[in-house]
């Protein structure tokens, strides 16, 4: 994201197709992979900074871009690293993180780390480590919450809903003047799910199919009522923000990440709250995506000051900031961007934050997280019912953990 997560990487340095690209360190440059989609527009401007960045950072190569789609980029590292090849650094959304450390995709980067100058201002929750190494790192925290349209909340004479009860009087009261709710319904993870299961007390550490019935209950409702729209199950965070912002929609589950395009592209007043509590608080992933070094870079050092350049210095994580990245920085923690109500907003969310990944690349959720996921999306588009759905991921999820 779910990234994460900032969607658009176009124009670091020119992009060039991956077949025709050079892997790890082709003539004397840093290859970058990224799943970072292109042709959003408020990235165009944190693109043009990165490289602005990484230039000014004087670098001994130049750096070598290469857009790779989010779904194909692990496998492409892996089938690469396979051949002692790949490029020289890549992020992902941290889901694959076990995949690509048992395929000895990624290296261990700890020696280039120890030296880097600013050290002591990343936290230790941003550094990715196994036995004491590191193998990654994050820039930037991103999380989720619920936006809002205040003009289409103003003219209804709706609160900003700060409870599930709340929010479903809203959406009753919003009916179909308005499209309620954008929820998205694809994709093997929980992310957009998330929230609304622990609002109900689901916990993956001890599954409860009631709870996560009451859950697909609430959403499930919305959809039969049509606040949510039919083919929502087929969206994409990224999708689902896009049609808030393009207006006429009230509410979106949507990141941070995501504010510099509703600044660039909204046409209407917006608001962020927490995704309500229901029976308990609803919890939120703290995530942001993970810079590795591959296994086979040829040259680590000149690899890690390009991920130092772009994603650990200052002039990084601002220009991640201005486009909805929140930064990891401990000097930039009370920096003026900070202070915007929209990220006091997300921070309030990450009050009941729990981590996305388990530290020490341990056995992961992933496995638990996509039948939850695949029930929520069976929910939305009526295909299953809540209790079928909940009894089904429930049982799912607990071979999982076996």
């Amino acid at each position: 994201m779910i990234s994460a997560r900032l969607r658009a990487l176009a124009g670091v340095t020119a992009l060039c197709v991956l077949a025709a690209c050079g892997t790890s360190g082709s003539s004397g440059k840093i290859t970058f992979w990224h799943y970072y989609a292109q042709g959003i527009p408020a990235t165009a401007k944190f693109t043009k900074d990165l490289n602005d960045v990484y230039a000014k950072a004087k670098p001994a190569k130049p750096l070598n871009a290469v857009y790779v789609p989010a779904e194909q980029l692990t496998q492409k590292v892996i089938s690469q690293a396979a051949t002692r090849q790949g490029p020289d650094v890549f992020v992902q959304g941290g889901a694959d993180l076990l995949q690509l450390a048992k395929a000895g995709a990624i290296a261990d980067f700890t020696a280039q780390f120890d030296k880097f100058t600013d050290k002591a201002q990343i936290p230790d929750a941003n550094v990715i480590k196994k036995d004491g190494k590191v193998y990654g790192v994050q820039g930037f925290n991103n999380t989720t919450a619920l936006w809002y349209n205040k003009t289409i909340l103003d003219e209804l004479g709706i609160a900003p809903p700060a409870t599930m009860d709340e929010l479903n009087a809203a959406l009753e009261k919003i009916g179909k003047k308005y499209v309620g709710i954008g929820l998205a319904g694809q994709g093997d993870q929980d992310v957009n799910a998330f929230s609304f299961i622990t609002a109900y007390g689901f916990d993956y550490a001890k599954p409860d199919a009631v709870a996560l019935e009451n859950a697909f209950k609430l959403v499930g409702g919305w959809a039969e009522k049509g606040y949510v729209p039919s083919d929502a199950a087929t969206w994409t965070p990224d999708v689902a923000f896009q049609k808030f912002t393009a207006g006429g929609m009230a509410f979106v589950v949507g990141g941070n990440w995501q504010y510099g395009n509703a600044k660039k592209t909204a046409s209407f007043k917006y608001g962020v709250v927490p995704v309500p509590g229901a029976t308990s608080p609803a919890k939120v992933y703290q995530f942001g995506d993970n810079v590795h070094i591959s296994a086979f870079a040829k040259d680590k050092d000149a690899a890690f000051n390009a991920i130092a350049a772009m994603f650990l210095s200052k002039e990084g994580e601002l220009a991640a900031l201005e486009a909805g990245s929140m930064p990891v920085r401990k000097d930039l923690a009370d920096t003026e961007g900070m202070k915007d109500p929209i990220y006091s907003q997300f921070n309030k969310a990450l009050e009941h934050g729990v981590p996305y990944l388990i530290p020490g690349f341990g056995t992961e959720l992933t496995q638990m997280r996509k039948p939850v996921a695949e029930a929520w999306s069976s929910v939305l588009a009526g295909q299953s019912s809540p209790r079928d759905a909940a009894a089904t991921a429930v049982a799912a999820v607990q071979r999982a953990a076996k």
